[in-house]
Formats: C-alpha cells, sequence, structure tokens
C-alpha cells in the first residue's frame, strides 16, 4: 500500500509541483500549494513522505510569495 502511495505522490510532484517551480505560474503555483498542503497536514508527521511535501510545500509558498502571493487561513490573497 505504501508503495502505491509513494508513486502516486511521485506522479502528482511530476504533474503539479514541478511544472509550478519551474515557471511562475501564480494558477499552478496555488494549486500546487493546496495538494502539497492536503498531504501536510493529512499526514502522520513521522512520515518522510510527509514531510517532503511539507517541505516542497514551503518552496512553493516562497514562489507565491514572490509574486506577492500569500495563503491566509483558506483562501490566497496578496501578501502586505
Amino acid at each position: 500500500m505504501s508503495k502505491v502511495l509513494a508513486a502516486a505522490t511521485a506522479a502528482l510532484l511530476v504533474f503539479t509541483v514541478a511544472p509550478a517551480l519551474a515557471k511562475p505560474n501564480k494558477a499552478a503555483l496555488e494549486k500546487s500549494y493546496l495538494d502539497l498542503n492536503e498531504q501536510c497536514r493529512g499526514g502522520s508527521g513521522d512520515d518522510p513522505d510527509t514531510i517532503k511535501a511539507c517541505d516542497q510545500r514551503e518552496e512553493v509558498s516562497a514562489r507565491l510569495r514572490q509574486l506577492h502571493v500569500c495563503f491566509a487561513g483558506d483562501r490566497f490573497q496578496r501578501c502586505k
């Protein structure tokens, strides 16, 4: 089961995170952030996949901040 989850996570990252990190597309970055945030918050704190999702979420968050976009509460807004 964990191998299937790892493969699904890897595929998700290839198709959502990698393009978002390569090109500063606001919509793609926002989608990647939401997907990674769900994995990060929904996973076990000691699971390497959860830790990886949280780390990648922070990378996407930094890219969004470069575009002056922040996630606050439950939505994206312009950073102050």
